[in-house]
């Protein structure tokens, strides 16, 4: 475990999409697997993934011979045929060693959504958006990270999906939510503290009920 003093203080983050694209086989093969799929790590920006990433595992189906596929260059990806949809784990891996892995999973899908065709086949394609965050990370990994080299901004029209689009709709999503939360604890707590006061004030009321129970009666004269 590094010290404090080989950190940089600060978070730093790296966008990065995961998903899957999938084809229906045009023949047919002796072990009844319908499509075509890779699943994929890529980084939103135009940047080398390999400059921070050491590999990724991939962890398959364990139907998969070999099951558990380590890619320790890019493209971070890997192809296979099947029939059935499944998650698949993926586990990245820092060049620096210090640094704690990071994981994401992803549902494979075959069937839906369907994107485009090429030709007459229809591509299925299913992504996500996604930051790795460093909260403090290593000297070393900072300069990783700080690396500009064959470092561009992000280019949609490599893209399928809108992708500053959606992230501006998601953050828009969560501002609501967030909203939302603060106003539904804010009108939690003044139920609570109503309650509480109900509760003090019958709290009160037995207390004086069990006073005057309580209290010695007066004797009567002859």
């Amino acid at each position: 475990m590094s010290s404090t003093k080989d950190r940089v203080e600060g978070v730093f983050r790296k966008s990065v999409v995961y998903g899957n694209r999938a084809s229906p086989l045009q023949e047919k093969l002796p072990n009844d697997h319908t499509h075509r799929w890779t699943v994929y790590l890529r980084p939103f920006n135009e940047e080398p993934l390999s400059n921070f990433i050491k590999k990724v595992q991939f962890k398959l189906h364990p139907d998969y011979e070999n099951s558990t596929r380590n890619v320790e260059e890019e493209p971070f990806e890997v192809t296979e045929t099947g029939w059935g949809e499944f998650t698949v784990t993926m586990k990245i891996y820092f060049h620096d060693s210090a640094e704690r892995q990071a994981s994401c999973s992803h549902y494979l899908a075959l069937r839906a959504p369907e994107i485009f065709k090429e030709g007459d086949v229809p591509v299925i394609m299913k992504e996500n958006y996604d930051e790795l965050v460093f909260v403090n990370p290593t000297r070393r990994m900072h300069e990783l990270l700080m690396n500009t080299r064959h470092v561009m901004p992000h280019n949609a029209e490599r893209w399928y999906f809108d992708y500053p689009r959606l992230i501006i709709e998601n953050q828009r999503r969560m501002a609501d939510l967030a909203e939302q939360s603060d106003k539904e604890v804010s009108e939690l707590t003044e139920s609570i503290k109503l309650i509480a006061s109900k509760c003090a004030a019958i709290r009160e009321k037995l207390k004086e009920a069990d006073n005057s129970k309580a209290a010695p009666k007066a004797l009567k004269s002859d």
